[in-house]
């Protein structure tokens, strides 16, 4: 059993406007809500399975087994977005990117905490995994099924525990305090929105 995984840094980007990055949210406009910023992760696994199979005796079914298997578990999505309208490098910027990173410790967190689930998971089903078809191709497609099955409770947990991390994180109290600091940006930002 081998479990990989592909956790790339975060790209930052810093082109969007408010308007844009409220889009992303999906949620419901109000004068006071500006998205200031955003963080967006995907993961997504793959996984690749050795099988040995046998075919019955007078062309009966074929039984597979699992033999190699790796599972990929890759950050394919990690991206933090920052509306163009902070002034960059700024105290504004500072604070809203920290703000953001701990959104990426909490995304990066949980994916590793996935990796130990997935892993266990995924060798509890080899250790029991067979498959029967008329041929190798659907047995395997089995076996596949099989896995995902399997890993899938972990990766639903690790996207139920992301979103209490991040709602722990996105409190009114967290917005408000970000609603005081850096008073000069913040003045800038003002005027930027006044004029929308």
């Amino acid at each position: 059993m081998r479990i990989v995984l592909d956790d790339p840094e975060p790209v930052l980007l810093a082109g969007a406007d408010v308007d844009e990055l409220h889009a992303r949210t999906r949620q419901p406009r109000t004068p006071h809500t500006h998205h200031l910023a955003l963080t967006t992760s995907r993961v997504d696994w793959r996984s690749e399975i050795t099988a040995h199979y046998a075919r019955a005796p007078g062309a009966g079914p074929v039984c597979a087994v699992a033999g190699a298997v790796t599972v990929h578990l890759v950050h394919a999505e990690h991206v933090i977005r920052l509306a163009r309208e902070i002034p960059e490098g700024g105290c504004l910027w500072r604070e809203v990117l920290a703000h953001e990173r701990r959104h990426v410790a909490i995304n990066r967190r949980t994916l590793r905490t996935a990796l130990g689930r997935v892993r266990a998971a995924a060798e509890a089903w080899a250790a029991r995994a067979e498959a029967r078809a008329p041929e190798v191709e659907p047995a395997v497609g089995t076996l596949q099924e099989g896995l995902r099955r399997a890993i899938e409770p972990a990766l639903a947990a690790m996207r139920a525990e992301r979103e209490r991390g991040h709602r722990a994180i996105d409190t009114r109290e967290e917005y408000r305090r970000l609603a005081r600091v850096c008073p000069g940006d913040q003045a800038v930002l003002r005027a930027v929105f006044r004029e929308h």
